[in-house]
């Protein structure tokens, strides 16, 4: 796994107006995308080449690709470790 002292490479898929915000906050690998089509192929290219070991993926994009889609991605590909970047900018049931 990693040993101690080893810094995690961090990428973000994120839509344009995180650009910005994501870039200033330290993380090594800004993908910005235009929707969810290509948010996918950038994921899928992410995980097949290893570019990082964590994956952030903008929630609005999550919600657009579908949970499931995502979820099945991680399955087949448990490296990197992908997390949905929960922002303000997606309405969210009241009880989530």
């Amino acid at each position: 796994m990693f040993k101690a002292g080893m810094r995690l490479r961090i990428g973000a898929v994120v839509l344009e107006d995180l650009e910005g915000a994501i870039a200033g906050s330290g993380v090594d690998k800004v993908y910005v995308v235009a929707g969810p089509q290509e948010a996918l192929r950038v994921i899928e290219e992410v995980v097949k080449r290893r570019d990082v070991d964590l994956l952030l993926v903008d929630d609005v994009l999550v919600s657009q690709i579908g949970k499931s889609k995502l979820a099945e991605i991680k399955y087949r590909n448990p490296f990197p470790a992908i997390v949905e970047l929960e922002t303000n900018r997606v309405p969210r049931p009241v009880n989530s």
